[in-house]
């Protein structure tokens, strides 16, 4: 996730939050929303999304809080709900949903 974009997201945060704790967030909301738009980095146009993305995941404000954080080899486990916080923003990445063709007919 670009600097930019977590500049953004700490403007939009009600609360200091560690810059490491932060960067996993950043981390898994960057592969939600690749994996949701089928793209490799996130599109341009979608930064402020990316940070309100960013910003709601980190302040928990959907119901998703940090269960478990390892620093090693990183590995983070979020309570129930953190995934479906972020599904809330989908309709407005459906504007960048790259549609990929596969398969034979």
């Amino acid at each position: 996730m670009t600097a930019e974009i977590m500049e953004m997201a700490k403007k939009l945060l009600e609360k200091e939050i560690p810059e490491e704790l932060l960067q996993i967030y950043a981390k898994d909301v960057e592969a939600y929303i690749c994996a949701y738009c089928g793209v490799s980095e996130i599109p341009t146009g979608c930064e402020t999304l990316a940070a309100r993305m960013l910003a709601a995941a980190a302040e928990g404000q959907e119901g998703g809080q940090v269960k478990s954080l390892s620093r090693g080899d990183y590995s983070v486990s979020f309570a129930d709900g953190y995934r479906e916080g972020l599904a809330q923003f989908d309709q407005r990445l459906n504007a960048f949903r790259r549609v990929k063709w596969g398969g034979t007919l």
